[in-house]
């Protein structure tokens, strides 16, 4: 495996998550594919949103400024907006689906964690060669990965309620 070194881009643990305070159109739960350009979201009745760089579960969206600064370096990969709306607090947070590109988790049964985080994931190796940031699915949900540039330049714009941790991707074998 080559020398590159590889981040988790997460939802910072010590926010609430938000997600399950979302109520998804049925299309967007369909897949990337069956979404409009520009998609609203509502918060479920009773619950409120926290903004932050992340909202990890069931859709993976990613914050207008993390968008931003993914797509100044990767200009290529294709998104849709995602306009979250919470009508308790009259407020309105503005995301973007990015379609990242898929790599394999090989071997799930072989993935170390610790504490429930993700410490080692194998992969094809071979896929990963010209690829900067991508999402690898691993059971019902997907890990967003960087590369070394892509997580700095993040880490300098003090996006809030990212994390951003090392993981190792070890050569997996395809089945």
């Amino acid at each position: 495996m080559s020398s590159m070194k590889y981040f988790v881009l997460e939802h910072d643990r010590r926010l609430p998550a938000n997600g399950v305070n979302l109520a998804f159109p049925e299309r967007m739960l369909k897949g990337y594919g069956c979404a409009g350009p520009q998609e609203i979201v509502y918060t479920k009745p009773g619950n409120l949103l926290s903004a932050s760089s992340l909202i990890e579960h069931p859709i993976l969206l990613v914050s207008e400024e993390l968008q931003a600064t993914v797509t100044k370096q990767l200009p290529d990969i294709p998104y849709k907006s995602v306009v979250v709306m919470d009508l308790e607090q009259q407020g309105q947070f503005y995301y973007a689906w990015m379609d990242f590109p898929e790599i394999p988790c090989l071997a799930p049964d072989r993935t170390e964690t610790e504490n429930g985080r993700i410490d080692t994931l194998w992969v094809d190796t071979e896929a990963l060669k010209e690829t900067a940031i991508f999402q690898i699915p691993y059971y019902r949900s997907r890990v967003l990965v960087a590369r070394v540039d892509i997580a700095e330049s993040l880490l300098r714009k003090s996006l809030y309620g990212l994390s951003v941790r090392p993981i190792r991707l070890t050569r997996g074998e395809k089945t």
